[in-house]
């Protein structure tokens, strides 16, 4: 093997090593979560509320990613698929545009029926995972 190559093979090994992540490094992956986020597949749109505050909200879950926008508040991002359960399916929201939005909070979505899912957002807490509730909502499959 000529040594350009060789060095290129092992770089492209050590960066795989240290950065690469399979279904094993993260739980959400296993193959009954990915199935089962699978039955929410789709665009749901509805609105959300909090005590004196309402707001659309369009979320798009897919097979490679998983998007939510808030259209009346001009912001939104990635959502990044932690776990499901019976139904149940938590995110980790990102906001990627307009930073009127809050940042790295919690998406709940409960499945209430084949069209519709309950929109629950958590606010992170101290160690950074699901603290207390800060809006609710429903929002209901168009495509």
């Amino acid at each position: 093997m000529k040594p350009t190559l060789t060095l290129l093979l092992t770089v492209i090994i050590t960066l795989c090593a240290t950065s690469c992540t399979t279904s094993d490094d993260n739980p959400a992956m296993t193959s009954e979560n990915v199935s089962e986020l699978a039955s929410i597949y789709g665009v749901w749109e509805g609105e959300g509320q909090q005590p004196g505050l309402s707001w659309t909200i369009k979320i798009t879950v897919g097979p490679e990613a998983q998007r939510i926008e808030y259209p009346s508040l001009e912001c939104g991002g990635t959502l990044t698929f932690l776990q499901a359960s019976e139904g149940n399916f938590l995110f980790r929201e990102t906001i990627t545009f307009n930073s009127i939005c809050a940042d790295q909070g919690f998406i709940g979505l409960l499945k209430t029926s084949e069209n519709t899912l309950e929109y629950n957002y958590y606010f992170p807490n101290a160690a950074d995972e699901r603290g207390p509730l800060g809006a609710t909502g429903q929002v209901t499959k168009t495509n």
